[in-house]
């Protein structure tokens, strides 16, 4: 831009101004005049520079401005992306951690390492060690819960028979040596399973032979800490007669019953856990096992302290088999939703025990609690890890008050406090993933002609 020079002086202003005739008479006007002529010529470069200074500004000041901001914005989303990464990756690793939490509950110890380690194997004696590990192993949890039983005709026999009190009591007594006829010496199941024919006649005894009884059944409750029978357990019985047939009914049956003995282990962990430190059944919280069972009909249950014995329900009702819908579910549409679907599978049971009134909600919790179990690969060459599982959820509970003196419990003795029969049906979650590489064939495809069948409705 061309420069302008502007050189008047003030002389030169006045020499101007006084040639000029009407200012001759108006020299009062000559300030004004002389302030209007300099702010003009201040104006036109100042102007000039103004628009010069804007152009400028544009063009340099605002888009560098412009250039350090958007630079600015990219260096600080640089900066916080960079910053969120560490929590991108926590986040990703929490995921991964929770799954391979999930995937550790399904990891458990198998019964036999042979019978799902060859898919192909088409041999019957690799399933002797399995019947004989899943009755031995149940016997050892009970013996670790330190399970007894009512005392046997023979026991209340032989104390009836001592007493100088009892009509039965000697011989040419009334009743002497001979048998009730409510059925046998007092009724005969014998061992662990009760005396049903003494419970049939405990009214009707005398005063002092009820005392006597009462006694021997006291002091069968002073040496276990829980009545349990293994007959009253899910696949005691089964195994226990069990003969191979068919291979894939045989494949079938190890499956089915070795989830059946991993709910068995969490039932069993938690009567321990309840009753650790009690002395006997008189000071336990949980005072009898009455039941675990895996029969998929509610036709299968009935109201507590009747309940039907595991040996006397079908044996192909016995076998536990997934919830895969309505049809073959114990609680029709369970209050969970679940059942079988890509990621788990769902087996349900019903539990049945005696408990102390106070202790019920405990024992609900504690059912419900997390438990730990080992693991060593599915062939078990792996070294031994130890997980964590918490699979449980109740969806049914039946609570009852315990008659004492009814036929079911009048061999029982309970102690002195306040007793309740706790019936509960209950869900078992497993992640398919975590043992999908041993799942044989023959169970994938009872699964899936399973859910066809269980999603109608029952009639």
């Amino acid at each position: 831009m061309a420069k302008t020079n502007i050189n008047i002086s003030a002389k030169d202003l006045l020499n101007l101004l006084k040639k000029l005739n009407f200012l001759k008479n108006n020299l009062a006007l000559l300030v004004p005049i002389l302030i209007a002529v300099l702010a003009v010529l201040l104006f036109v470069p100042t102007t000039l520079l103004s628009r010069s200074l804007r152009k400028t500004i544009e063009t340099k000041s605002v888009k560098a401005s412009q250039s350090i901001d958007t630079l600015i914005r990219d260096v600080n989303q640089a900066a916080e992306a960079e910053a969120l990464a560490p929590y991108i990756d926590a986040y990703a690793q929490d995921a991964n951690a929770m799954d391979n939490l999930i995937k550790q509950t399904t990891l458990r110890e198998l019964l036999s390492y042979k019978v799902f380690a060859d898919p192909n194997q088409n041999s019957q004696l690799v399933f002797d060690p399995y019947r004989q590990g899943f009755v031995s192993g149940l016997e050892a949890m009970l013996l670790s819960l330190k399970a007894g039983g009512p005392p046997t005709d023979a026991e209340i026999n032989a104390a009836l028979e001592s007493s100088s009190r009892s009509p039965y009591g000697r011989s040419g007594r009334p009743g002497a040596g001979r048998t009730s006829t409510a059925g046998g010496a007092y009724g005969g199941m014998g061992g662990m399973g009760g005396v049903p024919g003494m419970r049939r006649n405990f009214r009707m005894m005398t005063e002092n032979d009820r005392k006597i009884v009462e006694e021997v059944c006291a002091d069968k409750a002073r040496v276990a800490k829980v009545y349990a029978n293994p007959v009253d357990i899910g696949g005691y019985a089964y195994w226990s007669d069990w003969k191979f047939e068919k291979l894939d009914k045989a494949i079938k049956d190890a499956w089915y019953w070795q989830i059946g003995y991993w709910i068995i282990e969490d039932v069993v962990a938690t009567i321990q856990q309840m009753n650790k430190d009690s002395e006997n059944v008189l000071t336990a919280p949980v005072k009898r096992v009455m039941g675990v069972q895996f029969t998929q009909s509610r036709t299968g249950r009935s109201m507590l302290g009747r309940g039907r014995r595991m040996s006397n329900i079908p044996k192909d009702k016995q076998t536990p088999t997934y919830a895969t819908g309505v049809r073959n579910a114990m609680t029709g549409t369970p209050c969970t939703g679940r059942f079988c679907n890509d990621v788990h599978d769902i087996m349900q049971f019903e539990v049945r025990v005696v408990v102390k009134a106070a202790d019920v909600m405990r024992f609900m919790q504690e059912l419900c609690s997390s438990k730990t179990h080992k693991f060593r690969g599915w062939l078990g060459d792996q070294p031994e890890q130890t997980y964590k599982h918490n699979q449980i959820s109740i969806l049914e509970s039946q609570i009852a008050p315990v008659d004492r003196e009814d036929f079911d419990h009048s061999s029982f003795q309970y102690g002195d406090d306040e007793v309740v029969g706790v019936d509960l049906v209950c869900e078992y979650a497993l992640y398919k993933a975590a043992y999908a590489s041993i799942l044989p064939k023959e169970v994938a495809a009872d699964i899936e002609a399973s859910k066809t069948a269980a999603t109608t409705p029952r009639r």
